[in-house]
């Protein structure tokens, strides 16, 4: 039997901070138990002795994710693993999915790095399904908004009668930063561009995530939305948006597990979003780029001061429609707080719940969000903070 219900592996990072204070303060706090991970000991103790002093005082784990047997051992203490050390390429966290694919124990990440993502895929995906471990992929801002946003509209027109052929999403809010391991993200995801380690056009097809999967459409691109232009069905214009290359192969793989395919996918971000951005940065956040103490180029283990942290937000329409588009279904997922860190941070916290909580689909594998809790993870995340840090909902036309 796991000596904990949830173990955060990372805990010592900028995410992870923000996870394990969402953890201690949960109003579910009494049906878990919980300890922190990571290779640093004293750190662990100070996040320990931090956490203790504001809500329930969680285990700790010294472990290295490179070496195997450590990583195994981790996870045999566990019944969920969450897990916020990234870059996860760099960090070694295949290690820690092989355990939890071997050993049927769930698992959850922030993952971002698609190349990282299709080795999961192709090592893990079924021997996860033949234990029963989800492992759930991209359980933050990417992609979680998206994948659930489109799984409920084609849930809304399907209660009309009809089946998706058509989905797109459209950012029309996102105001939030960015940290030293986003940074260190995007370095290494323009380092395996550059190298010839993939064949041509791995890093230019939309179903990577996918395996075997062909485009729906001959001229379907990665992010499905290459230009700016006006779209009638949100009536707003809109162009490419930076996190549409992830969230769009991840809503891929739901649409194949989930059986929609065929099924184009587009992604961007409205004009007025990024003039709401725009004017969060220059009236209270120019500070953050170009005076002290908040570096301009953050290093991992960094983030945003707190009063972004407060402002940020979130909010994403998903219009979905049949084969000829006479019928079709708008939906919109809204959310509270600086979307790639404190939203993040519950986002996955609920996931993890989930998890251990919720009836959820029993099937295992390297899964989405969408594809591993669906429907159970949006009821928890509407209810999160009394209703205040998510809404899902219908939008008439």
């Amino acid at each position: 039997m796991a000596a904990y219900d949830i173990v955060l592996h990372g805990a010592t990072g900028f995410v992870g901070r923000l996870v394990a204070d969402y953890l201690c303060r949960h109003p579910e706090g009494h049906r878990f138990s919980w300890a922190i991970a990571g290779r640093n000991p004293e750190k662990l103790a100070r996040i320990r002795e931090s956490v203790a002093a504001r809500g329930t005082e969680p285990g700790v784990i010294v472990t290295q994710a490179a070496d195997p047997a450590s990583a195994e051992a981790m996870v045999a203490d566990a019944t969920v693993v969450l897990n916020v050390a990234g870059p996860f390429s760099e960090c070694h966290g295949a290690n820690i999915v092989a355990a939890c694919a071997l050993s049927g124990t769930h698992y959850a990440d922030l993952s971002g790095e698609y190349w990282y993502q299709r080795h999961l895929i192709d090592a893990f995906h079924q021997k996860a399904e033949s234990t029963g471990a989800k492992i759930v992929l991209a359980a933050g801002v990417d992609s979680i908004p998206s994948d659930l946003g489109v799984q409920l509209g084609i849930e809304q027109l399907a209660a009309k009668g009809a089946r998706a052929s058509h989905a797109k999403a459209l950012f029309t809010s996102y105001a939030g930063s960015f940290s030293g391991g986003t940074r260190r993200s995007g370095q290494l995801r323009k380092n395996i561009k550059q190298s010839n380690e993939y064949e041509a056009g791995f890093h230019t097809d939309p179903y990577v995530l996918a395996p075997g999967v062909k485009r729906s459409q001959d001229d379907e691109t990665v992010s499905g939305w290459d230009s700016r232009r006006f779209d009638a069905d949100f009536r707003r214009f809109g162009g490419s948006f930076f996190m549409a290359p992830i969230n769009a192969r991840v809503v891929r793989r739901s649409l194949a597990i989930g059986g929609h395919l065929p099924c184009t996918y587009a992604e961007g971000i409205s004009t007025g979003a990024l003039l709401k951005a725009a004017w969060l940065w220059l009236s209270r956040g120019l500070g953050y780029f170009v005076g002290a103490p908040i570096p301009m180029k953050p290093e991992p283990g960094e983030g945003p001061p707190p009063w972004l942290q407060r402002a940020g937000n979130f909010c994403v329409q998903v219009h979905v429609s049949n084969e000829d588009r006479t019928q079709s279904a708008l939906v919109e997922v809204r959310g509270a707080g600086d979307p790639g860190y404190l939203a993040t941070s519950k986002m996955l916290s609920e996931t993890g719940l989930a998890l251990l909580l919720d009836e959820a689909p029993p099937h295992g594998g390297v899964l989405t969000p969408a594809t591993s809790l669906g429907p159970v993870l949006r009821q928890r995340l509407a209810k999160a903070e009394e209703g205040h840090f998510m809404q899902f909902r219908t939008l008439n036309r």
